[in-house]
């Protein structure tokens, strides 16, 4: 019987799809050598698989002439599941052919693999041919008992959200095991734990496969869609990526993973069917990330203000206790640096930009501490509070122009003292210094006083030596922004964002810091 006689559903199911095809979950049309979707798209064809295994399989047999009868539900796993064991460095593929295509399948699923978006269920055998991976297991323990103390402040009564948020999540998706198993061997390597030639290698790979995976899942968005648990997925592969290019460098090229993730931010936060406490706790740290690098440059910000007040509104706990930067101070810290942006685009006049400058200095002046939802009644709480406050004024300061007031301004000196003398009172040893950070970096980036500069290098090689995060990028602002401010006439300010993002830089980079 030709091909051409047979019924539809039967001659879908001739030969499997092209590598390309599938991997990009479109239909085929299994053109030889080479499709003509490929062709058309300008891609390089992938050409076809010859053979199609699952787990478990039993040897094959000498094929008999007679025809058998074989249940369809047998049918679809045989031609669609193609298994390759995991290396350091590389992942398993679940494919699932396109035609085929189950998005419900997987969603629900408790023990479900995937790589992007071509995914079935595995047994677990699978999972545990994944976990049995000697260093693959030490990672993740790694992952577990150093990396999530380093970005949490550790507390009694709540749980560690990157280990609750995280880990169920990578025992689901392949995708995101390589991401956290980067950023392992990365933390590992920078902070000189193991052999740090070997792990940055295994880094990059492990680096290489999530992005890879990532990708996918943008591309299965595009096409049909993605389950919940699969966006949740989604955000914390985006997460971890950025955190891998803190620990790395302290630089992210060009922001491309946090701006590839305000649409799915976007729709959560505005979608209240899409939204549940591990996305809420995923969503509040990228837009805090997202407002970071509005610090040193406005036109970076990319996450929309209903981002900010969904986040404003349902994730208190997690700015102030995850952060601790006080809710109200984040809002208003991320319309102001919105409305830097519309300056700096020419969209917004200077003489209504300086208005709302004016009322959010007095609003910042004007606020006050309160206890919050916090995980202790420790006093270092609101001293925490009180240095993101002073961050937020000194920032307000360096608008419309940041070349205009100097340091030597008292209200500049006021803060940058304020925010010293409150990390001053915080213990080295304590777990909410590490928080301190950023406040420490804008206080050093402000201030004349050679003594100030020292007690500010020695916070932040404490907090170095405690996270294993080594921030060389914030060392680099800020011995450039002093060399600077020490051979001007000191009559202006020599703004520190002039290293981040100006019109004389040839390549523009996010700095983060967390």
């Amino acid at each position: 019987m030709s091909e051409q006689a047979l019924p539809r559903n039967e001659t879908r199911r001739l030969g499997p799809a092209c590598g390309t095809c599938r991997r990009k979950c479109r239909k085929c049309d299994r053109a030889r050598p080479s499709c003509t979707r490929c062709i058309v798209k300008g891609l390089v064809c992938e050409g076809y698989p010859t053979t199609f295994k699952i787990y478990d399989a039993t040897p094959r047999q000498k094929p008999s002439s007679k025809v058998q009868k074989v249940p369809k539900r047998t049918r679809k796993l045989q031609s669609s599941i193609h298994i390759e064991p995991i290396n350091v460095g590389t992942s398993i593929m679940f494919s699932e052919s396109p035609e085929d295509n189950d998005q419900s399948a997987y969603s629900n699923s408790p023990n479900g693999l995937s790589s992007g978006c071509e995914t079935s269920p595995p047994g677990d055998s699978q999972i545990a041919n994944v976990l049995a991976q000697e260093e693959v297991q030490d990672l993740l323990t790694y992952f577990d008992t150093i990396v999530c103390e380093a970005l949490s402040i550790p507390s009694l009564f709540d749980q560690n959200p990157f280990r609750s948020h995280f880990l169920p999540l990578v025992y689901l998706d392949l995708g995101l095991l390589n991401a956290v198993l980067g950023l392992s061997a990365c933390h590992s390597a920078t902070s000189k734990k193991h052999d740090s030639n070997h792990m940055a290698t295994a880094a990059l790979q492990h680096r290489l496969v999530a992005i890879q995976s990532l990708s996918d899942l943008l591309i299965k968005e595009e096409c049909f869609g993605l389950s919940d648990m699969e966006e949740e997925v989604t955000l914390a592969i985006v997460l971890t990526l950025v955190l891998h290019d803190i620990c790395e460098s302290g630089k992210s090229m060009h922001g491309a993973h946090l701006n590839g993730a305000t649409f799915l931010c976007s729709r959560i936060a505005t979608n209240p069917r899409l939204q549940n406490q591990r996305k809420t706790f995923l969503v509040a740290t990228l837009t805090w990330l997202d407002l970071l690098r509005g610090f040193s440059g406005a036109e970076k910000l990319a996450f929309t203000p209903e981002i900010r007040q969904f986040v404003f509104e349902t994730a208190e706990c997690n700015l102030e206790t995850l952060m601790g930067c006080p809710a109200e101070i984040f809002l208003i810290m991320g319309d102001i640096i919105a409305a830097g942006k519309l300056y700096w685009h020419g969209e917004l006049p200077i003489n209504e930009f300086q208005t709302m400058l004016d009322q959010s200095e007095r609003s910042l002046r004007a606020w006050t501490w309160h206890p919050g939802p916090y995980s202790s009644n420790s006093p270092e709480w609101a001293l925490l509070a009180e240095v993101h406050r002073q961050t937020a004024i000194l920032r307000v300061l360096r608008w419309p122009d940041p070349f205009e007031v100097p340091c030597t301004d008292p209200r500049v000196k006021e803060s940058v003292d304020t925010i010293l003398d409150a990390c001053s009172n915080v213990p080295w040893d304590s777990p909410l210094f590490k928080r301190l950070l950023f406040p420490l970096f804008i206080a050093g980036a402000d201030t004349v006083s050679s003594h100030q500069k020292h007690y500010v290098t020695l916070c932040i090689d404490s907090i170095r030596k405690s996270t294993g995060f080594p921030h060389p990028s914030l060392s680099e602002l800020l011995e450039k922004t002093w060399n600077d401010r020490r051979a001007s006439d000191g009559l202006g300010n020599v703004p520190w964002m002039e290293y981040t993002c100006s019109a004389h830089l040839e390549r523009q980079h996010d700095f983060l810091f967390f």
